[in-house]
């Protein structure tokens, strides 16, 4: 049986909003401590833990459209934080590897949200942090 509730929590809406302020923050945060944006950083640890990605594999990792990546993709080659090549298997394809600044720019960027990760877990406690995190990679991970 279906619970009724006084309010509509608009659930959607919520995570929209709360999304956008830590996404907010979180670049600020990184910008002004690693030198890259969230979208930057998030490219930067794929190719460090997985290695060298194809484009498409990097949109559909990180659930953006292939205009988004082409352009989140450009915008680092010409930082120098990572090397786009032509794929040796597939010509019509491209494939962007790390250099060692996006490395070392990686690696500061992850410094820097462990530090936000744990300032979140301070402020939601222990059981909440860990029914987000649950629910949240049901999300994230569900098709």
């Amino acid at each position: 049986m279906a619970r009724i509730r006084a309010v509509d929590r608009r659930l959607f809406l919520l995570i929209e909003i709360a999304a956008r302020r830590l996404n907010r923050d979180a670049d600020a945060r990184l910008k002004a401590e690693a030198g890259v944006t969230s979208a930057q950083a998030a490219v930067l640890f794929l190719l460090a833990r997985r290695g060298e990605r194809r484009m498409g594999e990097i949109g559909d990792t990180l659930s953006l459209n292939p205009p988004a990546v082409t352009g989140l993709v450009s915008r680092m080659e010409a930082l120098g934080l990572v090397r786009k090549t032509a794929s040796k298997t597939d010509g019509r394809s491209a494939v962007v590897s790390l250099t060692e600044k996006g490395r070392a720019l990686g690696d500061a960027a992850d410094i820097s949200l462990r530090g936000l990760n744990t300032e979140l877990e301070t402020r939601l406690g222990e059981d909440d942090s860990d029914t987000l995190h649950r629910v949240l990679t049901r999300l994230a991970t569900e098709a």
